[in-house]
């Protein structure tokens, strides 16, 4: 006869199949073990399933909210432009207010994706970028000159990087003067070494 639970029974005596077990086994020195007492029956619901159903409510408005996000990150990313190298050209850039400092190196104060630090304790900051499109910008140099509020000259701030054709650069500009309002550009160059 197959075992397939405690409730079956064994044909006319009234034993269980484990009963049956039980008695077929050789019994330890000392007479078998007491039976471990039974567990209460439970009164109500217990804390456990509780705790994994609002476990599960969580990790669904956890994965929607993340959803969510990550559908209004990529709806704004297909809205911008491509970064400068990577599919711009020359008319697409003059189109966004980018002018062409150089030759084939161009330049903005910065708009769109732009970081502005934010400088506390007197003084200004800006940011200026530079894309160079058609060739290595090589060694950058751009020459601000501070102004103040009626637009006197009352500083020169020289801001020095390198260049690699295809990045777009973000020069940020900062003049501690207590006076200073605005920057204005007074000379860049790129110079690059061709071989």
């Amino acid at each position: 006869m197959a075992r397939t639970g405690k409730t079956e029974r064994n044909m006319g005596s009234g034993k269980t199949v484990d009963d049956l077990i039980v008695e077929m086994e050789p019994v330890p020195p000392g007479g078998r073990p007491p039976k471990p007492p039974a567990l209460p029956p439970s009164s109500g619901p217990s804390r456990f399933p509780i705790l994994q159903r609002l476990l599960v409510l969580g990790l669904v408005v956890l994965g929607f909210g993340a959803g969510w996000m990550a559908a209004g990150l990529r709806a704004s990313l297909a809205e911008k432009q491509p970064a400068g190298g990577r599919g711009e050209s020359r008319q697409d850039l003059l189109a966004d207010g980018w002018v062409e400092s150089d030759q084939g190196v161009f330049t903005r104060r910065c708009q769109g994706i732009c970081r502005k630090p934010r400088l506390y304790g007197g003084g200004i900051i800006d940011v200026m970028e530079v894309a160079c499109l058609e060739r290595p910008c090589g060694d950058i140099q751009a020459t601000f000159a501070v102004l103040d509020g009626q637009g006197q000259e009352v500083d020169k701030v020289v801001e020095d990087r390198i260049g690699r054709q295809g990045e777009r650069l973000q020069l940020v500009i900062e003049s501690q003067k207590p006076q200073a309002k605005s920057f204005a550009l007074q000379s860049f160059t790129a110079r690059a070494r061709v071989e």
